[in-house]
């Protein structure tokens, strides 16, 4: 029997702590002023896993919901101690979660293979090539299409 990938990870004082089960169905790097508000820097590193994939083994976490500039919720969920975003819920991704990709334990495995709000990127980002780049963000029946 083959064992799925287990990884932990935790915010900033480590309060929080969560683990993911498997892989993810999709990483993403967005370059929108949303996520470069939320992290501080130039971009936000998605991890989507299904939301059963998904444990927080400890700590609590409140809650920031705001719609994106295409209008979907997005309902963030950081370290009620350091404010650290760990997850959240995205409209476009009902039956998934995302997770801060900073906050591994190990980040050594990350690949984007997505890189969207490329318009709003910082001048001096240049994309990796053979992988995805949009100038916006995604279409969510081109997505659903897609899958």
């Amino acid at each position: 029997m083959v064992q799925e990938t287990r990884r932990s990870g935790q915010c900033s004082c480590g309060a929080v702590r969560y683990e993911t089960v498997g892989d993810p169905v999709r990483v993403t790097v967005c370059y929108c002023k949303e996520c470069q508000r939320r992290t501080g820097s130039a971009f936000g590193i998605s991890c989507y896993f299904p939301k059963e994939k998904i444990d927080v083994l400890q700590g609590s976490m409140n809650s920031f919901e705001r719609s994106s500039d295409v209008g979907r919720t997005l309902t963030y969920q950081f370290c009620a101690k350091c404010g650290t975003t760990v997850l959240w819920q995205a409209e476009l991704l009902p039956e998934a979660k995302g997770v801060s990709g900073g906050t591994f334990d190990d980040t050594e495995w990350l690949k984007p293979e997505r890189h969207v709000w490329a318009n709003s990127a910082q001048g001096w980002i240049q994309f990796p090539d053979g992988v995805e780049v949009l100038q916006h963000g995604v279409d969510i029946q081109q997505y659903r299409n897609r899958d």
